[in-house]
């Protein structure tokens, strides 16, 4: 009888260590999940205002795009170039489009970074939750 307690001592004092060594670890992870989670919204950040100059940088050629009135006709010298009208045209036309391609692909990129912190911050709240 006497051998028992120092063995039940002992196995509550190595639990006890473990818990707190679990506990150390899960708050070891804990802080590097939120550091993740910090890094994610900064990029998310930056992808947010790179997404709006670019929207914005679109929004004004597609206004600087809208042909002027035709000018008044004083002789055929001062009208411009049906050629080099359709080549300024369809410069603007391919910038648009590189521009539209670039915003879907922030989109896409602030997207995937929102599922990344979702996911951390799941696991971030298990871990929180757990005893």
């Amino acid at each position: 009888m006497g051998t028992i307690k120092p063995f039940l001592t002992g196995m509550l004092l190595l639990q006890a260590v473990h818990a707190a060594g679990g506990d150390a670890e899960r708050d070891a992870q804990l802080q590097r999940m939120e550091r993740a989670i910090s890094r994610i919204q900064q990029e998310q950040q930056s992808t947010y205002q790179e997404f709006g100059m670019v929207q914005e940088l679109r929004r004004s050629l597609m206004q600087q795009n809208t042909p002027p009135p035709p000018p008044a006709v004083i002789g055929v010298d001062d009208l411009p170039s049906y050629d080099e009208q359709a080549r300024q045209h369809k410069r603007v036309e391919e910038q648009l489009q590189r521009y539209t391609v670039e915003l879907e692909g922030l989109y896409a990129r602030y997207r995937e970074l929102e599922a990344q912190k979702r996911s951390l911050l799941d696991r971030v709240r298990e871990l929180s939750q757990s005893p």
